[in-house]
């Protein structure tokens, strides 16, 4: 009869010993270290039982140093960012580090239970647990959303294929690993690839990879924007979730060095707000693809709706728009619910790039209002209140990738999610009595379509002071000075169009495709509305009741 599989929670349990020794948040480092060890030593070709021996050593802490001091090079230095020196030193002065060891030695982690696969699952719950309590949500991506960006980017593969993979903001891993999880399913096979500014959160994401058989030093530790670590490498297959906000002015000197070098660094297109760096991991990763001559590459990247319009026609953010739109990078974009997210309530979008699109999507954008299609989380966590199914994700998937606009006629439930719902051809006849339950879902728009003129149009001081100017948003197609023919001079004969100061913005608004109107009253309603109105009117004028 086999063993049953440990779970976290009976790892975990080993809190109980660490209560007093080291502060709450060094429990997750602790455990996650001692995981490893455990399955390390349990996966060699003669096991060994060095945690049982620094367990019952006179001295744990000299006997564990030892141990450190056997490892493989590339475990040493993990060990090193997990910090577990110093958390030995803490556990063995309260006491507590034999019974830690003894903790672990006990569990069976060995490969022939925990195949790489179930290891690699257990490690991830056990990341998450420990994710789960920080406050910042830094490095947590909602699994839906992980689900879904690899669906759509490995959506041409066919079981059999191989792909490197790359994050360049990979947290703990949890991304990666998830995505490698779902691609096997399919028989996708992937390479991981990564970076990570947090030297502990490269360390664990080290030791995920080493768990799921991957190569630890494929994994760097450091600032991606300031030092490519990966530089020189392309890659045919990216995903990730930046930080939102993150501010880049201490790494202003290299950022600004890589964006005067032009195409030779990677931010030459524009520079964002540097209180906000989030369209910084966009460029970069854009840098990363590989080329259309050696098959070209798709990615995905979930940001903010700062990256959709933020910012002037002269902006950063708006040239680096106007990039994706020259390039025709942008395959689709897609709105998520709101609350999907631990550490932010404000809405999040999915890009899909792709810089060898096929020729029924070259210059077209499809964007995809999935900001119906939740349900409430069973238990909220931090922001996150809302959670996408399987089937919301099969559900934008198709929107997606279907070669026709769509409609979405939805039934929601009492608090606002989807109960039931079914997708329409957009131009597909009415059905009746669900009319009013009809909504866009996907819509195929010309990248051109985001481009805009702005119009800086000057008028004569009328007293004393300068002359004031005002800023006009103009769609491409208008030709300026019929514009300005048109729509000002007949008004204000001395004005004058500038066309000096005249620039040409990028901004994508989900709002221009997917607002409905609301259903006008029928006019017989109004009137009775009138009516009363004015009869409630007439009885507060003065002699109205005698």
């Amino acid at each position: 009869m086999s063993r049953p599989l440990l779970s976290a929670p009976a790892i975990w349990r080993v809190a109980e010993l660490l209560r007093g020794a080291v502060p709450p948040g060094d429990y997750g480092p602790v455990i996650l270290a001692f995981t490893v060890l455990r399955r390390l030593e349990l996966a060699r070709g003669r096991p060994v039982a060095a945690l049982a021996a620094v367990a019952r050593a006179a001295d744990p802490q000299a006997r564990l140093e030892t141990l450190l001091a056997r490892l493989p090079a590339p475990v040493r230095d993990m060990m090193a960012q997990m910090d577990m020196g110093l958390l030995a030193t803490r556990l063995a002065r309260a006491g507590v580090l034999g019974a830690v060891a003894a903790h672990f030695a006990a569990l069976d982690l060995s490969p022939a239970l925990y195949g790489t696969q179930a290891m690699a699952r257990l490690f991830e719950e056990l990341v998450h647990h420990f994710d789960h309590d920080r406050s910042t949500g830094a490095h947590y991506t909602p699994p839906e959303v992980t689900d879904l960006m690899t669906d759509l980017v490995f959506a041409p593969d066919a079981a059999g294929t191989r792909h490197a993979l790359y994050d360049p903001a990979a947290g703990t891993g949890a991304l990666l690993g998830r995505a490698a999880d779902r691609l096997a399913a399919r028989d996708v096979a992937v390479d991981l690839f990564g970076q990570e500014i947090s030297p502990r959160a490269s360390a664990i994401c080290q030791a995920d990879m080493l768990l799921r058989g991957q190569k630890p030093a494929r994994i760097h530790s450091g600032n991606t924007l300031a030092v490519d670590h990966h530089a020189g490498r392309h890659f045919a297959r990216m995903l990730s979730n930046p930080p939102f906000g993150v501010d880049w002015r201490a790494i202003r000197p290299q950022v600004q060095a890589e964006h005067e070098a032009g195409p030779a660094g990677r931010f030459a297109p524009g520079l964002p707000r540097v209180a906000d760096g989030s369209m910084l991991f966009m460029l970069h990763l854009l840098a990363k693809m590989r080329s259309p001559a050696q098959g070209g590459a798709r990615m995905g990247m979930a940001t903010h709706g700062a990256a959709l319009g933020g910012g002037g026609a002269e902006s950063g953010e708006s040239a680096i728009r106007r990039h994706l739109v020259a390039h025709d990078l942008i395959d689709t974009i897609i709105a998520l619910p709101g609350d999907m997210f631990v550490n932010t309530g404000i809405a999040t979008y999915v890009w899909i790039f792709d810089n060898s699109k096929p020729a029924r999507r070259r210059g077209m954008v499809r964007l995809v209002d999935a900001t119906g299609l939740w349900r409430r989380c069973v238990r909220s966590s931090g922001e996150k209140r809302r959670e996408m199914t399987q089937a919301h994700i099969a559900t934008v998937k198709h929107a997606s990738m279907a070669d026709t606009d769509m409609d979405l006629i939805m039934r929601p439930e009492a608090d606002g999610g989807a109960a039931t719902w079914q997708t329409v051809a957009w131009d597909a006849p009415a059905t009746t009595g669900c009319d009013r339950d009809r909504v866009p879902l996907s819509r195929t728009v010309p990248g051109q379509d985001f481009l805009y003129r702005s119009l800086t149009v000057e008028r004569t001081a009328r007293e004393a002071g300068a002359a004031s100017r005002t800023t006009f948003t103009v769609d491409m197609a208008q030709d300026p000075q019929a514009w300005f023919t048109r729509m000002i001079q007949p008004f204000d004969p001395t004005a004058r169009l500038d066309m000096a100061r005249s620039t040409v913005g990028c901004a994508i608004s989900f709002a221009r495709y997917f607002s409905v109107p609301p259903t006008p009253r029928p006019l017989r309603v109004i009137e009775d509305d009138l009516r009363r109105s004015m009869a409630q009117l007439a009885a507060l004028m003065p002699g109205a009741g005698g």
